[in-house]
């Protein structure tokens, strides 16, 4: 039997395909769901922020990974929220929320919905950001107001001490995630980030990796690894950042 999977792997491999086990069980180090249950392997039930969770795939695999985890997942987009929400609405462990995640609170923040759902934000795409991208995934549609507020708030309201792994998928403004928490990062109650980031320019000021990287070393976190990193051309378009701290 591992003989055949052996010749069924080369023959997907000649195509350039590549056969993997499912990322939350994977043994293999370049899968990032292997860093961190070993990285939480101490934490007996981790805290989990999932911003920008969209429809919910990400939630999905951290609640395998860590069964006894509290994950709290935010979906500013009432048409991904809804379908969030009955995905794990009986779920006791997992709470979603109809909420961006920013650096300061609001009712009518602007919400840019592209052609591509997962690829909205609350930044505007740039003009020629499709350039980059088949299909025109950042094809703008239409305009939406959506709620927001920040992490150093929503933890406070729900006595929420510690989070250990900050996932955020926000398409450009994952700074503006951070700067909403200031508090409980200088407070060093945050161990693990785990963001993607958008190397193109695809929307009206994203935040740059240098950036990213400059900020978070106030907080002394360092860059453990990239992953699921995406290029056109040979050039680097996108890729997922896991920090810790030190």
């Amino acid at each position: 039997m591992f003989y055949l999977k052996k010749i069924i792997s080369k023959f997907f491999k000649i195509f350039g395909f590549q056969i993997r086990k499912f990322p939350h069980k994977s043994l293999n180090v370049k899968e990032p769901h292997y860093h961190f249950r070993k990285m939480l392997s101490k934490i007996k039930s981790p805290v989990i922020f999932d911003i920008g969770a969209y429809r919910g795939d990400t939630v999905s695999l951290f609640n395998v990974s860590f069964p006894t985890s509290n994950i709290h997942a935010f979906e500013p987009f009432d048409e991904s929220f809804e379908y969030l929400k009955n995905r794990f609405n009986n779920k006791d462990n997992i709470t979603v929320n109809n909420k961006a995640i920013g650096s300061s609170i609001s009712n009518n923040q602007s919400m840019y919905i592209t052609k591509n759902s997962g690829s909205s934000s609350l930044l505007k795409p740039e003009k020629n950001a499709n350039i980059l991208w088949e299909g025109n995934p950042l094809e703008f549609k239409k305009k939406v107001n959506v709620k927001t507020t920040t992490i150093d708030l929503y933890c406070k309201n729900n006595n929420i001490k510690n989070i250990h792994l900050l996932k955020i998928d926000v398409q450009g403004s994952e700074l503006d995630v951070l700067k909403g928490a200031e508090q409980i990062l200088k407070d060093g109650r945050v161990k693990l980030i785990f963001t993607e980031i958008s190397i193109a320019p695809n929307y009206k000021e994203q935040t740059d990796l240098d950036v990213l990287i400059n900020y978070l070393k106030k907080y002394n976190f360092q860059i453990f690894n990239f992953f699921k990193m995406k290029h056109n051309n040979g050039r680097l378009i996108e890729c997922d950042v896991l920090f810790f701290c030190d």
